[in-house]
């Protein structure tokens, strides 16, 4: 069974870490975002974009699903 990860809040500022950047929050394959719907064990997360620089969770832009394992704090 998956380990359970406790969901960051909705409108918490984090850190997409792919597994092959081995926890490097700095490799250029990591991604800025803010949850927009916390889960058990996926949240769903709104990504930074070029137009959208500092996203707070309540914007109306499709959210993708994150393992939140892969997820860390900014």
């Amino acid at each position: 069974m998956s380990e359970i990860i406790a969901p960051f809040p909705k409108g918490t500022r984090v850190v997409y870490i792919p597994t092959h950047a081995q926890g490097d929050r700095n490799h250029g394959d990591c991604q800025h975002g803010a949850v927009r719907r916390p889960g058990t064990f996926v949240s769903f997360v709104l990504y930074d974009c070029a137009a959208v620089p500092h996203m707070t969770g309540t914007e109306d832009y499709t959210a993708q699903a994150t393992d939140n394992r892969d997820l860390v704090a900014e």
